[in-house]
């Protein structure tokens, strides 16, 4: 049984913007987010501003960015958003990194911080169907699919309470 990679999850700051960039560029990491285009300067810059920003995390909008690390060398990115609806996650891994359990070892640890970062026992993703790696990582984590609106799967997850 292969071995899970000891990952390690800390504040986004300016100086991983362009570990961050280079795959915002990559239409390999691209292909399930947003219209499924490499992201254009501008908008990666956009971004990671607003990433940056860390505006209280009570207020819809607010953001929380974590640089994914192996080893002391960056691997992903998890992404955290307060919402309307919640608090949204997302997870990013460098190609190189692909189908090593890389980001199930990224899910694990957000698990642990973003609840704590939001103060908040409900998360949820949404997912391309077509992302079906993705569906099972997050199945596996306890996550259910809730419904399917604008394209994309939604699923949920309630943690117990620590």
């Amino acid at each position: 049984m292969p071995q899970t990679p000891s990952i390690t999850l800390q504040p986004f700051q300016e100086a991983d913007a362009a570990f961050f960039a280079s795959m915002a560029s990559d239409e390999r990491v691209t292909r399930f987010i947003g219209d499924g285009r490499p992201w254009d300067r501008q908008i990666t810059q956009d971004r990671i501003r607003a990433a940056l920003r860390q505006d209280p995390p009570h207020r819809a909008g607010a953001s929380r960015w974590f640089l994914a690390k192996e080893a002391g060398e960056p691997v992903g990115i998890v992404v955290s958003t307060r919402t309307e609806e919640g608090v949204e996650i997302g997870y990013w891994v460098s190609p190189d990194c692909w189908g090593r359990g890389i980001a199930g070892a990224m899910v694990d640890g957000a698990l642990t911080t973003i609840p704590e970062v939001y103060e908040t026992r409900e998360l949820f993703a949404r997912v391309d169907p077509a992302n079906t790696a993705s569906s099972r990582l997050l199945t596996r984590r306890g996550f259910q699919r809730k419904s399917h609106q604008r394209g994309l799967d939604r699923y949920a997850l309630e943690l117990p309470k620590p």
